[in-house]
């Protein structure tokens, strides 16, 4: 008597073709879909960090303004409109109880370069005037992208003489921007002379 071997009772099991390629193609799906979150995940990673890095930006300069104009006795604007370029000037009061001196702080905008705004203190008080061409001598950079918002026009507005608008944007790389509106006022009665101005 002979007996039969029937298809499912040999030792030669394995992966068909068909199965390998079934399973070739799910692995693949899978790899695309977490590709796709990887890429999505650096991308978002960008933007916040280019954000962060504008607000950063914006913040450098709002504090910078507020902490000179706090301790002002008198502000004023002065604005260029052929070139766009703008001068926030301060008479502050020294920060040393010992001495009633005062300093003439100033902060620049300007939209060469892609927008930058620069601040500059004399001590002794000593008149800073408008740069023409940029500014010249001692100057510190305090944040570059920046662009008065399309409303107002201006950087920095000073309309009552004992405050100061400040409304600005700071460019974010692919996200739009970060926009800055905000209003900082002078503890003084506002008297603008020399030497400051």
């Amino acid at each position: 008597m002979t007996q039969k071997r029937g298809a499912s009772g040999g030792g030669d099991a394995g992966f068909t073709l068909v199965e390998l390629i079934i399973s070739m193609l799910l692995s693949l799906v899978v790899l695309l879909i977490a590709g796709g979150v990887l890429v999505s995940g650096l991308s978002t990673q960008q933007t916040v960090k280019s954000v962060t890095s504008a607000a950063t930006v914006a913040q450098q300069i709002v504090r910078s303004v507020q902490s000179g104009v706090r301790n002002a006795s008198a502000v004023t604007v002065i604005s260029n409109t052929t070139t766009g370029t703008q001068l926030l000037i301060a008479r502050v009061i020294g920060s040393d109880p010992a001495s009633t001196a005062s300093s003439c702080q100033a902060w620049y905008y300007t939209p060469a370069n892609g927008g930058a705004v620069y601040t500059k203190r004399t001590t002794p008080a000593s008149v800073i005037t408008l740069p023409s061409g940029g500014p010249q001598g001692v100057w510190t950079l305090l944040g570059v992208g920046v662009s008065p918002i399309a409303v107002t026009g201006n950087v920095f507005t000073a309309p009552a003489g004992s405050r100061v608008d400040l409304t600005f944007n700071v460019a974010a790389d692919s996200h739009p921007y970060v926009k800055i509106t905000t209003t900082t006022y002078t503890p003084q009665t506002p008297t603008v002379s020399s030497p400051c101005f």
